[in-house]
């Protein structure tokens, strides 16, 4: 008897597991983050997303980080990424999984973008602001 073909469609209630796994990881890491690992380099550094690949064995984690430069976050990224094994151990002992998937911290760039936006639509009200009122009734 022949098997049916796996490659097709994840079920709804697949995709509210993936859904629900992502923020439990989301929850955890940063928790983990925040109060055991004991980094100077990633103060104030908060999990924002977190995307599983299609065979739950890989994750990318995208972290932002309020007021800081450039540098300082570099430099932060680059002590998430040399913990992510502890991370990695600790987030599978506290949700109880056999297999953790993989975890690699990226720079949550659409924070950015958002405060870039909102900066220039400031400086864009404060100039139309400033302008005085046309008269759109001809001579």
């Amino acid at each position: 008897m022949r098997r049916p073909a796996s490659h097709a469609k994840p079920s709804a209630s697949g995709s509210h597991r993936r859904e629900r796994l992502c923020e439990a990881f989301r929850l955890e890491i940063d928790e983990i983050i925040q109060f055991e690992l004991m980094d100077e380099r990633v103060d104030a550094v908060g999990v924002r997303h977190v995307a599983l690949n299609a065979a739950g064995t890989a994750a990318r984690v995208y972290v932002s980080g309020d007021g800081r430069s450039e540098a300082d976050f570099a430099a932060a990224l680059r002590a998430l990424n040399e913990a992510a094994d502890f991370i990695r151990r600790s987030l599978g002992q506290r949700l109880s999984l056999h297999r953790v998937p993989t975890l690699a911290f990226v720079f949550d760039k659409a924070l950015l973008s958002a405060s870039r936006i909102e900066a220039i639509l400031d400086e864009e009200r404060a100039r139309f602001a400033g302008r005085p009122a046309t008269d759109d009734a001809g001579p």
